[in-house]
């Protein structure tokens, strides 16, 4: 039965399936569809799905017919989207999306029988018509349902029925054309599953946010929302929908996005960008109609909301290949049911630079999945900050090299904390260049060894007991201040000077932050001499606050800038007496190194029983100092000063177009 209802597909012609949904006026009759096959190469006119699996094992049938042969008239498909007929004589069954169908060109249909009737005797000239009582996930099922017009059919691609499942090989082709598939869709139906007790509403709530009105302001049938209100919102945002790999591109490279829950819908384009959405609900922070703890998780029900909209903006306004890992990132903090999705479930973000690179194959295994996205998105990046992005495990526990970051699904709310923390601190990338701009040396050698080009700084000679933890209370961040100013120098004060200029003191304050701070209302920016203000009142608070919230604004925005810069990380100090933020596997020892292409020093230990100049990769750090590249030009030389001799060394290979010989730069293996 399998192979009689799939149909082989073309992978030269870029070929795929569309179903064609039969029309019916009743919610509870059985769906019926019909499998034909296209090419994309000729424009065919269809929606897309976007929706859950849900559990493979709880499942409905439906009825599903494949013809063998493709007719040569497909009026149905061609005229779906004709909007110069006349769209009042029919209507859907419902109004999701409001796409109305061109109904003078379409047959109409008083049941499913009549269509599979109708469609017998259009495919007249294939061999056969295979019928079968199809399984599919009841959340799948009833998204079809729901959809479905009430006397014409309607043309969709839907990848549970669109791709024969069993076969490996086509799965691997079709992946290949997601990009196209959803970014060619007339429209992209995102299902966010059946409306619940108060969904409508939600609906409508969101509806009211995506014209612009203020929380506070919004009236659902002339009266203000409630707290029912925003628990039924905070229960559809936080849906299984938005946390699915898959469905942040199938969203991102849409043309026009539909979300629909039950007979509800709104317009993806009308909702706010993360400014706008905090800039929304801001005000009723300040509100006392709402209660306190339902507005704060109502508020955090949007994180996956605020995701999908900066990976949106990431996509659409990024010009490097290296942006694309930002995204990447971001992306880890989905769900998926094969790990390698990981990867592939975002090919269709990528460019073609990056994207003729990875090829999916869903045979490899997933460690080998993991390396060869890491290798292939160094490569395009021309950079390392990829590396920023490892997480260093013992040998024993590891199964990819210390270089590959793990996109396994991430599990507990301090490992999810942890990584978002670590995706927004690659916002950081850009501001600091350690290795002076020079051009990465990267290249995998045997099989798991990657072969960098680097020089030794500096080793780790004392670090804090404990890393700083997720979401930690004022007194644990007390704590953490107090031990970490000792550890600079038991007789630190503002007055001593620390080791590459400037007083010790400021420089303790900018390591808290890696030197970036974010003010009210302004953007990430390297920090000022004048910021220490905000560090006086935010010490100020963490010993004399008896509240949880911060009475001053510095002192809050001294505190965000300090939780994104130190969370999970360690404070350390080098041996000649830098201060430094690492990771929290970090130890007394290990290596501070700059290697080329690299835009942060690295911390590397040693890889004991193996050839020299072999490390593991510990993670990469903030070292006070050396992060304009200062380690790298010979601050020694009194001839010309560091800010010169770097401008002219820069401005002579960028004339040259060459790679500078670097100072006691050396291969450097890291396993």
């Amino acid at each position: 039965m399998t192979s009689a209802i799939w149909t082989p597909l073309d992978g030269g012609r870029r070929q795929i399936r569309l179903v064609h949904l039969a029309p019916s006026r009743k919610l509870d009759d059985q769906p019926s569809l019909s499998l034909h096959i296209v090419s994309l190469d000729e424009n065919p006119h269809y929606e897309a799905l976007s929706y859950v699996w849900g559990d493979p094992k709880i499942t409905a049938p439906i009825q599903l017919h494949s013809v063998h042969q493709r007719s040569t008239t497909h009026v149905a498909t061609i005229a779906l989207f004709d909007h110069s007929s006349d769209l009042s004589v029919a209507q859907p069954l419902n109004n999701i999306g409001d796409l109305q169908p061109p109904v003078t060109r379409l047959p109409m249909y008083a049941n499913s029988s009549d269509f599979l009737k109708a469609q017998e005797s259009t495919h007249s000239d294939t061999s056969d018509i295979y019928t079968s009582d199809w399984p599919v996930t009841t959340n799948l099922e009833a998204a079809i349902r729901y959809l479905r017009y009430e006397f014409v059919q309607r043309v969709l691609w839907i990848d549970a029925v669109c791709i024969d499942q069993s076969n490996i090989e086509e799965q691997n082709r079709q992946v290949l054309l997601m990009k196209a598939i959803y970014s060619n869709a007339e429209a992209v139906h995102v299902w966010l599953g059946s409306p619940t007790t108060g969904s409508d509403d939600a609906m409508a709530l969101l509806r009211e946010v995506g014209q612009g009105v203020a929380l506070q302001d919004i009236r659902l049938q002339d009266r203000p929302i409630d707290d029912n209100d925003l628990r039924s919102t905070t229960e559809l945002m936080t849906r299984a929908w938005w946390d699915r790999t898959w469905v942040q591109q199938e969203l991102i490279l849409a043309k026009r996005a539909v979300f629909s829950c039950g007979f509800s819908s709104f317009e993806w384009s009308h909702m706010p960008s993360a400014d706008r959405f905090n800039s929304l609900v801001g005000s009723a922070m300040k509100s006392l109609r709402f209660d306190e703890y339902l507005l704060d998780d109502f508020i955090d029900s949007f994180d996956a909301y605020m995701r999908i909209q900066n990976m949106t903006e990431i996509h659409e306004t990024g010009t490097e290949d290296e942006d694309f890992v930002l995204i990447m990132a971001q992306g880890r903090l989905c769900q998926n049911s094969d790990e390698r999705d990981s990867v592939y479930g975002f090919l269709g973000l990528m460019n073609d630079n990056i994207a003729s690179r990875i090829k999916p194959d869903y045979k490899m295994s997933i460690c080998d999945v993991f390396q060869d996205a890491a290798t292939q998105l160094t490569l395009c990046s021309q950079s390392l900050i990829l590396f920023s992005l490892t997480r260093y495990m013992a040998k024993e526990s590891r199964s990819t090299p210390t270089w590959v970051p793990s996109w396994n699904a991430l599990s507990g709310l301090e490992a999810l904390e942890e990584w978002s923390n670590r995706s927004r601190r690659l916002i950081q990338h850009d501001y600091f260049s350690s290795c002076a701009e020079h051009n990465m040396k990267f290249e995998v050698v045997e099989k798991n060894i990657s072969k960098l080009f680097g020089t030794r700084f500096d080793h780790v000679r004392s670090i804090s007991s404990d890393s700083a933890p997720c979401d930690p209370t004022l007194a644990e961040v007390l704590k953490l201040h107090q031990e970490w100013k000792l550890l600079c120098n038991p007789e630190t004060n503002d007055v001593l000077r620390y080791v590459a200029g400037g007083d010790a003191g400021e420089a303790y304050w900018r390591t808290l932050l890696n030197d970036i701070y974010k003010g009210v209302g302004e953007s990430r920016r390297r920090c000022q001499t004048g910021d220490h203000k905000a560090y006086l009142e935010w010490l100020y608070e963490l010993e004399h606050l008896t509240t949880a919230y911060w009475a001053s604004d510095l002192a809050n925005s001294f505190h965000i800038s300090f939780t994104e810069a130190c969370i999970g990380r360690r404070f350390f100090v080098t041996k000649k007496g830098y201060f430094g933020i690492g990771p929290a596997e970090l130890k007394e020892g290990d290596e501070i190194y700059i290697l080329a292409g690299g835009k942060h020093p690295f911390a590397l230990r040693p890889s004991f029983g193996t050839q020299p100049d072999t490390f593991e990769l510990v993670g990469d750090c903030y070292v006070h100092g050396i992060m304009d590249g200062e380690a790298v030009f010979d601050q020694s030389r009194n001839r010309k000063t560091m800010e010169e001799e770097k401008c002219e060394e820069l401005q002579s290979r960028q004339s040259r177009d060459l790679d500078l010989p670097l100072r006691d730069f050396h291969n450097v293996f890291v396993v």
